[in-house]
């Protein structure tokens, strides 16, 4: 019985993360590449993960790091394949470093369409970047958090772990 109603909490917890994201669509380029449908400049594989270079890259250098489970964002992720997957990324961070020789690097994953996510599978790009370059931009800080607000999106946050613990 425990085990029953620890599966339909699990249920409801993956049904309301399809509901952000919507379910996985395996028809994406990265679930081919995972596949050998299509091919890859791969520059290392593990049992949890594939890191290769961004076929359309930003800069040279540019790579991605691609878990070999069918998640669409990292928040769908069990916590354990997440771990299997970011314990990769300062290897490839340090190797994308030595071999372009630039003075820094963004790490970037976009979760939803409205971030920006162009492929329904998680990705971290490793994007190569000196002073100057102008090939991120962000947007301005906006003004300091206010004491109420702080506290009032502290609480939501909060509380939205509760819900899942």
């Amino acid at each position: 019985l425990l085990l029953l109603l620890l599966f339909a909490e699990m249920s409801k917890a993956v049904q309301s993360i399809i509901k952000l994201v919507g379910e996985y669509n395996a028809d994406n380029v990265f679930r081919k590449i995972l596949d050998g449908a299509i091919p890859c400049y791969k520059i290392f594989e593990t049992d949890s993960c594939i890191a290769i270079l961004d076929a359309f890259p930003m800069v040279r250098g540019h790579s991605l790091l691609i878990p070999k489970g069918n998640f669409t964002t990292i928040a769908e992720m069990p916590p354990d394949e997440a771990a299997s997957l970011l314990k990769e990324l300062p290897r490839l961070t340090r190797a994308v470093q030595a071999a372009t020789g630039c003075e820094a690097v963004n790490v970037v994953t976009n979760c939803g369409t409205a971030a920006g996510q162009i492929v329904p599978h998680v990705h971290f790009h490793v994007i190569p970047r000196n002073k100057g370059d102008g090939v991120v931009k962000y947007a301005a800080s906006g003004d300091m958090l206010t004491e109420d607000t702080g506290n009032e999106v502290l609480a939501a946050i909060q509380k939205g772990l509760e819900q899942e613990e």
